[in-house]
């Protein structure tokens, strides 16, 4: 891991304890270049040493080297791997350091300038009825819906159609707004996880020839088997059938197009009156009236649902898209955007904090948190 983010936590520490020599004093200073917020701490901010044992304590009892592997095992080998992997390896020891010892290094110097509200996403979603009654839905419901002879249990962070035994037909609407998650199980079996603003048009019941449901945003769909009644997603302009298959789609691209990789079976992608079948480990680009077929990054498919912000190759407007959405913060962007791609990912459990010095150690800009705004300079 990084030596100087441990010898900065090391005199933090020595200071905060009044344990420091003149000469620490001096080098804990001079790390004001690469740490602006050590500055919050010299200027005695009133941290409490409880909570900064009670932090070093949690460091020590963390198996460190299984944390920093679950985040490196997002990555895929590649062949940039040499060129890539001294900047990954620096921001996998800043996530971890920050991560665990939280206000020792930096809580105070970033955290000064957000406000308490800015949290990581969380699972909720509003499901609009058939005669437009809307039900807020969380992480903590629990109750049933009635809608006609339709009945819904709501477990949690799960919303379930599968146990409904009606074969009456309600066009149902689930929104996930930003800062959202949400699972749902259809009628069918098949299950869909809804990212932040994201939305899933549906029946509450499958009774024709085919079953046919509408998304916007991003969503993963494991689609339960019946081969004799196709499921097809109707996204924008883009068609995706599916018998057997799980895969994710994602309409928040520039210029409208529409991402779909594919993790298992197979999928036939239609658009503008052309089509293109596919297997398991490819993805396909449409929207504009093509469709391009290349090799997948299944990590990408996968990483938000098992709650991991991943990306490979992505450019700095794209990452801070997502963080945009999972944490509700508008972006402004000072610097002009670049052709630079970036390669990383840090869990989205973490607060809005550690993913901005994350992200800056990875990206070399400044960023700054003002109220619900993400200043990038």
């Amino acid at each position: 891991m990084d030596s100087r983010h441990f010898r900065a936590a090391k005199l933090i520490s020595l200071f905060a304890q009044k344990q420091i020599s003149e000469a620490e004093l001096q080098e804990l200073k001079d790390m004001q270049t690469d740490f602006p917020e050590l500055a919050d701490w010299l200027n005695d901010r009133g941290v409490k040493m409880e909570e900064v044992n009670a932090r070093l304590d949690y460091y020590r009892s963390i198996d460190k080297n299984a944390e920093w592997a679950a985040v490196l095992n997002k990555l895929k080998e590649k062949e940039s791997k040499k060129s890539t992997g001294k900047k990954w390896r620096a921001i996998a020891a800043s996530i971890l350091l920050i991560a665990a010892i939280g206000g020792l290094l930096f809580r105070y110097g970033m955290e000064s300038k957000t406000t308490a509200e800015i949290l990581p996403g969380k699972n909720m979603a509003v499901l609009t009825l058939s005669d437009g009654t809307k039900v807020k839905l969380d992480e903590h419901s629990s109750q049933t819906i009635a809608d006609g002879k339709t009945s819904l249990n709501v477990h949690n962070s799960y919303l379930d159609y599968s146990a409904s035994a009606t074969t009456e037909v309600n066009i149902h609407k689930l929104e996930v707004p930003r800062g959202g998650t949400y699972h749902i199980q259809l009628a069918d079996g098949t299950k869909v996880w809804l990212n932040a603003e994201s939305e899933l048009e549906f029946p509450s019941a499958f009774t024709g020839k085919e079953r046919n449901v509408t998304v916007k945003g991003e969503a993963y769909f494991e689609v339960a088997k019946d081969p004799s009644h196709p499921f097809k997603v109707k996204v924008n302009s883009t068609e995706v059938e599916a018998l057997g298959t799980a895969f994710n789609i994602n309409t928040h691209l520039q210029g409208q197009n529409v991402k779909t990789i594919l993790t298992e079976g197979r999928i036939k992608v239609t658009e503008n009156k052309q089509h293109k079948i596919i297997n398991a480990g490819y993805e396909t680009i449409s929207g504009q009236g093509d469709i391009q077929v290349k090799v997948a990054n299944l990590d990408e498919a996968l990483s938000w649902k098992d709650g991991y912000f991943y990306f490979t190759s992505k450019s700095l407007t794209d990452i801070l898209a997502e963080v945009s959405r999972w944490y509700k913060v508008d972006i402004d962007l000072q610097v002009k955007p670049t052709s630079d791609h970036y390669h990383g990912g840090i869990r989205r459990s973490e607060s809005i904090t550690v993913v901005c010095k994350a992200l800056s150690d990875l990206t070399g800009h400044q960023f700054i948190i003002e109220k619900n705004k993400l200043i990038v300079k």
